[in-house]
């Protein structure tokens, strides 16, 4: 699944780029995502296998997997580095403002998971943790705390989510069918609401870097590497 997302993204970003910037850019973009989905691949292959024997390889394989994810919608996004009729300070901004979204919604999830597991976590822990065999049933422990991933936009209130997403799929459905016309405008039209799209996503990066600080600490309190329960 994650070969077919990382994959089907590349090509997608490919023949974007193609038909915004022409052959080169293209060719430029292809040689990047064919890297890009080496490297994903083999990383989900690698943590998958040496995920069987301890618990934060597995999430550190979840990790891998949804980055691919977001490979995917990042390659709807990136062909606008190789668009010259926009400047440089106009891309510049517009990561800027994803990275600072992204890194807001991480620290959101991570707020998320320590109060999810003060309420529930701990009581689970018992419940799922094999002292004998230092093995846990991680999977449970997460079912219990009951996580939600929703659309966050530091000081926005939650309540304006539902109108915030029919403007995104507005914003961009003009912004793609603009770019011939006006570049610029084009550009934050389909790119900030991508770049929301992807930040609900990082939310799960964010949750996923919370349990391994979670695992860490549990391994140095039971004095040993966890396991997954097999």
């Amino acid at each position: 699944m994650s070969l077919f997302f990382i994959s089907g993204g590349t090509a997608g970003g490919w023949a974007l780029t193609f038909k915004l910037a022409g052959e080169d850019a293209a060719l430029s973009f292809l040689y990047i995502g064919v890297v890009t989905v080496l490297v994903m691949s083999l990383t989900q292959v690698v943590f998958f296998e040496i995920g069987k024997r301890r618990m934060i390889y597995r999430v550190m394989f979840n990790i891998a997997f949804i980055s691919g994810i977001i490979w995917f919608m990042l390659c709807l996004l990136l062909p606008v580095l190789w668009l010259r009729s926009v400047g440089s300070a106009e891309k510049t901004v517009l990561f800027l403002f994803l990275l600072v979204l992204c890194a807001a919604n991480v620290f959101r999830a991570s707020q998320q998971f320590k109060s999810k597991w003060d309420a529930e976590g701990e009581s689970a822990l018992a419940r799922h943790y094999n002292s004998k065999n230092n093995t846990i049933d991680w999977p449970k422990i997460l079912k219990q705390m009951k996580f939600s991933f929703e659309l966050y936009v530091p000081g926005i209130p939650e309540r304006m989510n539902p109108f915030i997403s029919v403007a995104i799929v507005l914003s961009m459905l003009v912004g793609l069918n603009l770019r011939n016309y006006f570049p610029t405008f084009s550009l934050f039209a389909w790119g900030i609401p991508s770049c929301f799209i992807i930040s609900v996503v990082v939310q799960m990066i964010g949750l996923c870097i919370a349990q391994i600080t979670k695992l860490i600490a549990l391994e140095k309190k039971y004095g040993g590497a966890i396991a997954p329960k097999s």
